[in-house]
């Protein structure tokens, strides 16, 4: 079994709805987002699937957020935005990426995002 795994970033804030204590107030964060994708089988350059493809798709939802208050934007709008909410949406959305791609037997293991350097959460695959 291979394992890769990419990295970005985005610039963003939200605050917590329910929560009691200085999240329930509109504060920003640089998340960081990793994902992670498993395969058993590589192609015929020796790669389970192309860096350049995953970045690009992951700049593309992180996109999503970028400089952006995410209550606004849905789920969100309705659905807390913790890390671990948000890291289950870009598991989602990456999905449905992964599937227009080259690499039919690769599936996503985990996306963790950061709120900061000590703090993250993963959404990780069930299968």
């Amino acid at each position: 079994m291979y394992e890769i795994s990419a990295a970005g970033h985005f610039d963003a804030a939200h605050f917590l709805r329910g929560y009691q204590g200085k999240c329930a107030n509109v504060h920003g964060h640089r998340w960081k987002v990793e994902i992670a994708l498993l395969g058993q089988e590589l192609n015929e350059q020796g790669i389970l699937i192309d860096f350049m493809d995953v970045k690009t798709a992951l700049k593309e939802v992180l996109n999503i957020f970028d400089h952006k208050m995410i209550n606004d934007i849905p789920p969100f709008d309705s659905l807390n935005p913790t890390a671990e909410n948000i890291a289950m949406f870009i598991f989602q959305e990456m999905a449905g990426r992964l599937q227009t791609m080259t690499a039919p037997n690769v599936k996503i293991s985990r996306v963790t995002v950061w709120e900061s350097e000590s703090a993250g959460a993963s959404y990780i695959s069930g299968e």
